[in-house]
């Protein structure tokens, strides 16, 4: 292909973005959570409710704590101008949460859990070979929320404050090529920043409940990356549809149009970590108490970020084993099919073929203990 036609294919193939995000939000905050597709918001299981809905834990009636990990693996297979590549990563994600009544109305929580975060790799791009090319890079943002809440309960009404710490660890590796040769430059560092949440639970009965939670935009960064993350507004509803046999569902709208991860010597071509629209979320899920069992699973729909559009979507299942009164442990797994980003059209005369595939996979561990 001559080189100011392959220059102009490239403009426009990413004018477009081939980007996989589903608005870099990670959903996967517990065990529990993730079994659930998070649409539990609205029905406390454990204290990672924080996560969702953290007016919800007026629920509780002791102090309840939580811990899990969680292992996700993203494998990406790029075909790009006829140059196949893929790449693999995968990542340990810890995860925490506290609650307990302070009197009969009043509850604090405290969480500490990852709900942004992404670790791509964009294969390199020649443009005019060997003397132009987009370098090869890893981008790794990650925020960690560090989130007190207080939350007030008055009849089958709960309203609860959120203070929201945001700590991010950001990396950007480059593999730099030209006629003398590669190397490899690495940039690392933290930063941090503010933001909260209001949400509220009803009760309607012992049956129905329902939940909405909206997490505030925020802003912040350092000399070498700038994080503009959008508000969240969730909305939840749990039906106990027999005895143990409980239904759950939500919706979510993320506001990531004009919102992005931006590092500062970086130019994203490919648009990985920006968003060209908002991101609707729905999921639905079942869990069924067995004895000291409680099954769950759940699927969830999300939409991706980027111009290419598209829908994810992920299947979970997880199982939940009450080994004393006061102490169970969850297992759960899942699997995410991402939107296949493609493209096959002539160009100046050109058939050009951009096709990128992910697919997801990941497995968590949680322990809860009641007091």
């Amino acid at each position: 292909m001559p080189y100011i036609k392959r220059l102009t294919v490239v403009s426009f193939c990413f004018a477009s973005t081939v980007s996989h995000a589903t608005g870099l939000n990670f959903w996967e905050s517990s065990t529990t959570n993730s079994a659930l597709a998070s649409a539990n918001g609205a029905r406390a299981m454990d204290a990672s409710v924080l996560a969702t809905a953290p007016s919800s834990m007026t629920q509780f009636d002791s102090s309840i704590v939580t811990g899990n990990v969680t292992r996700y693996q993203v494998d990406t297979d790029y075909d790009i101008f006829g140059d196949k590549s893929n790449y693999s990563k995968s990542d340990p994600i810890p995860a925490g949460f506290f609650v307990t009544p302070l009197t009969d109305k009043w509850y604090f929580g405290l969480a500490a859990y990852s709900r942004t975060a992404a670790d791509i790799s964009v294969p390199e791009l020649p443009i005019i070979p060997p003397l132009i090319s987009i370098d090869e890079a890893r981008v790794r943002p990650i925020v960690v929320s560090f989130a007190p809440s207080v939350a007030y309960q008055f009849g089958e009404v709960s309203v609860a404050g959120t203070l929201e710490y945001q700590y991010a660890d950001y990396t950007l590796e480059r593999t730099e090529c030209n006629w003398r040769g590669c190397s490899l430059s690495s940039q690392s560092g933290t930063t941090s920043g503010w933001s909260g949440a209001l949400s509220a639970t009803w009760q309607a009965n012992d049956k129905v409940s329902f939940a909405a939670t909206h997490r505030f935009a925020t802003q912040f960064g350092d000399d070498n990356i700038d994080f503009d993350l959008p508000s969240i507004t969730s909305v939840y509803a749990s039906l106990e549809l027999v005895d143990d046999l409980i239904w759950h569902n939500t919706y979510s709208l993320s506001r990531w149009k004009g919102k992005s991860i931006q590092y500062d010597d970086y130019m994203d071509f490919i648009g990985l970590l920006k968003g060209s629209q908002h991101s609707k979320r729905l999921a639905t899920s079942l869990e069924y108490q067995w004895h000291d069992v409680t099954v769950m699973a759940g699927v969830s729909i999300d939409e991706a970020i980027d111009a290419f559009g598209g829908e994810d979507v992920r299947y979970r299942l997880g199982v939940g084993y009450q080994l004393t009164e006061n102490l169970k442990v969850d297992l759960a797994g899942f699997k995410e099919n991402y939107a296949r980003k493609y493209l096959n059209e002539t160009i100046l005369g050109e058939e050009v073929k951009v096709d990128v595939q992910n697919s997801g996979y990941g497995v968590s561990l949680g322990i809860t203990y009641q007091m």
